[in-house]
């Protein structure tokens, strides 16, 4: 007589509720300094409209065109960067993307962090230690990959459409 043997299931932490009880004012005020930023970065982009070249939308808020492609005639690294913040702003993730590759991951990982915060601040859940896990050589190394790519991308997307 063969009898199923279930396994016994894994035992899952208790969530620290007694932390979001006790949350500080300190947290919050950690928490809106990292929520309004990057809240007011995506308001901005969304009250922009793209610039149709992929770059330049940047001159809507009073800046000067890129100094680098003015000198160089080539794109630098954030060229496009604000372009794409803005499609990703207004929900055009695939046009961010194509736009500038790291400014539309960019732009995602500034609304997780909108998202993040906010619930921090509204929970008074503590974010230092995810800045701790976060502040680690190969995030930091992943994020200069990302903007290097994404430039490197920007330099073959202007040479081959001139």
């Amino acid at each position: 007589m063969n009898q199923a043997v279930t396994p016994p299931s894994p035992v899952r932490p208790e969530l620290p509720t007694h932390r979001v009880r006790e949350a500080s004012w300190s947290a919050r005020l950690i928490a809106l300094v990292i929520f309004a930023p990057a809240l007011a970065v995506l308001l901005t982009a969304s009250s922009l409209t793209a610039n149709d070249e992929g770059i330049g939308t940047h001159t809507q808020l009073g800046l000067a065109p890129c100094g680098f492609k003015s000198s160089t005639g080539l794109p630098c690294a954030t060229c496009g960067m604000t372009t794409s913040f803005t499609h990703a702003a207004d929900g055009h993730l695939l046009t961010a993307f194509v736009t500038q590759p790291a400014g539309a991951v960019l732009a995602v990982l500034t609304a997780m962090v909108v998202l993040v915060s906010g619930w921090s601040l509204a929970s008074g859940m503590s974010l230092v230690p995810i800045g701790i896990a976060l502040w680690r050589p190969r995030v930091i190394i992943t994020m200069i990959a990302l903007i290097l790519g994404g430039w490197l991308y920007t330099l073959i997307k202007t040479a081959v459409l001139q």
